[in-house]
């Protein structure tokens, strides 16, 4: 068993520096991308083994939550994205982006969702942009006590796959609709 969860992490690790043709954002962004994909893929191949699945999510969440601090030292610059909603609240606005995972399927449900919460007073941020906007955001992924939080972002529980369609908390720090 350690071995396959060996070569599905060298897989993983393997697969971050390549770039697809066709694919929208900044190299970081790709490698992210690529990086939640194949651990997405490699979990729900070894979906009849119950024991290796749990593993594999226990290991890929620890794994991605490095990456995020080692790799992307918790920050994004320019990613491209999807607006995919904004909820206002009553002393806050909650901002969601999506990034496409598979090219062929750019549902909501099959996305990277980075998902921001700030006050009302910075919405001026956002002014202007609407769901469904393709833009160019930066940011940092939120850090509190050293845990970097990745939920479903699905209310749909079609998946107990969390790379499916994992959601991090971020602040925005700029955005440029495109």
């Amino acid at each position: 068993m350690k071995i396959i969860i060996i070569t599905c992490m060298l897989f993983i690790l393997t697969s971050c520096g390549q770039k697809g043709g066709d694919d929208p954002g900044p190299n970081e962004q790709l490698s992210f991308v690529k990086y939640i994909k194949a651990l997405r893929d490699t979990v729900n191949t070894s979906e009849q083994n119950k024991d290796l699945r749990s593993v594999l999510l226990d290991n890929g969440i620890s794994s991605t939550k490095i990456y995020v601090k080692d790799s992307l030292h918790l920050k994004f610059n320019f990613w491209q994205a999807k607006v995919l909603e904004i909820i206002d609240k009553q002393a806050t606005v909650e901002v969601n982006f999506g990034i496409t995972l598979d090219q062929a399927n750019r549902s909501a449900q099959k996305s990277i969702v980075l998902s921001s919460l700030m006050d009302q007073s910075d919405k001026a941020i956002i002014e202007g942009i609407k769901a469904g906007d393709q833009v160019k955001i930066s940011g940092i992924f939120i850090e509190k006590k050293g845990f970097i939080d990745i939920d479903n972002y699905s209310d749909y529980k079609f998946s107990k796959n969390v790379f499916d369609n994992p959601e991090f908390k971020i602040k925005i720090t700029a955005i440029e609709k495109l």
